[in-house]
Order: structure tokens, then C-alpha cells, then sequence
């Protein structure tokens, strides 16, 4: 069985802002049939995805402390670290794009670095959602510095132009997660990557 974590944070607050496109990605796939789990901590949901159940959370908790939901999962629920998919959003790659990877640090995102430090390993799966800008005149990707600008950016509402390709860009996700699920990681990274 797999689970899925779709990080964010919790609450009316957050729930547009592009640190959430995680999140946002598992509501999607639970058809927003998400139902509060105490024990997790987590909102979560069973489906299936290509004939296999999955596991679907949604941690309740703050995006820097994401690891206290994969580490129940892994203690409690019997997981094995390599059944378990974390998707989140990756400020070094440009909206919309995607990324399957596995065994690489944190990049920056304070979830995957609460979960790399609950569980003592990099060996889970990842599939990284792009939301930084690109240049309106050059195409280039912009990244916004770090420390406070950055900070700011990831909590900040998508454009309105991003807000017309969201919907594609997560039901693109949805799909490598379902390949990955039913043919396998190097599938979906050749697929999507």
C-alpha cells in the first residue's frame, strides 16, 4: 500500500497560498472527502488509484513540523519508509513543473526536513510541484531571495493567471502519482520528470 502526504499548512489562512500545492494535490485525489484522523494529526482518506488502495493525510499540523504525520505512519501504521509520497511544492523549480525523486535533502522545505529528521532517512519518495515565477519577458525562472522575501512568496495566493493553470497542474500530479502507483517510479519519472 502507499500513502500519500500532501504538505501544507492547515486552515482558511493558508489554503490558496502556493506553499499548499501539496496539500492541495491529495484533497484533489480524495475528491475533498478528507475526514480528521486524531491519531495522525492529519486530515485523511482511503482510495483507490489504478485498482490499489492508498492512504491519502493531510497533516493538520504546521508545514515545519510535517515528520510527526509520516513518523505515525511509519511507526503505527506499519508503513515501510519507501511506500510512503511526499508532495510538496519546490521553490527552485518553475510553476507547474514536476519532479519525481527519491533520496535527496531537504532543498530548503521545512516539511521534508521535519520528515527527513522524524524518520532518520532521505528514502522516500518525492514528487516536487514548481511555484516559482518565471519572467514575462524572458521565460527565465525568478526565485525569490532567501529569508523574509521567501517566506512571504511561498505564503502568498498564486497569480491569477496560476490560478487558471492550477487545476491542470494538479490533476497532471495526480496522474504521476497514479503511474507511479501502477507502473512503477522509473515509469512516472520518464512520463513526467
Amino acid at each position: 500500500m502507499y500513502y500519500i502526504i500532501g504538505l501544507g499548512n492547515p486552515g482558511e489562512k493558508y489554503a490558496d497560498t502556493r506553499h499548499n500545492i501539496g496539500r492541495m494535490v491529495v484533497e484533489e485525489i480524495s475528491g475533498n472527502n478528507l475526514s480528521k484522523d486524531k491519531l495522525s494529526n492529519s486530515l485523511t482518506s482511503s482510495v483507490s488509484l489504478g485498482g490499489d488502495a492508498v492512504q491519502l493525510f493531510a497533516p493538520e499540523t504546521f508545514m515545519n513540523n510535517s515528520g510527526e504525520t509520516a513518523k505515525y505512519i511509519v511507526d503505527k501504521l506499519d508503513a515501510k519508509v519507501d511506500e510512503l509520497i511526499v508532495v510538496h511544492d519546490d521553490i527552485d523549480l518553475p510553476f507547474g513543473e514536476i519532479k519525481i525523486g527519491k533520496r535527496k535533502g531537504a532543498g530548503g522545505n521545512n516539511g521534508i526536513d521535519s520528515i527527513i529528521k522524524h524518520l532518520g532517512t532521505k528514502d522516500f519518495l518525492r514528487v516536487r510541484i514548481g511555484i516559482a515565477p518565471t519572467s514575462f519577458w524572458t521565460g527565465k525562472m525568478k526565485r525569490p531571495a532567501g529569508g523574509g522575501p521567501l517566506e512571504r512568496f511561498v505564503l502568498k495566493p498564486f497569480t491569477p493567471g496560476e490560478r487558471r493553470e492550477l487545476p491542470e497542474v494538479i490533476n497532471k500530479t495526480a496522474e504521476a502519482i497514479e503511474t507511479i502507483i501502477t507502473s512503477g517510479v522509473e515509469r512516472a519519472m520518464n512520463d513526467f520528470n
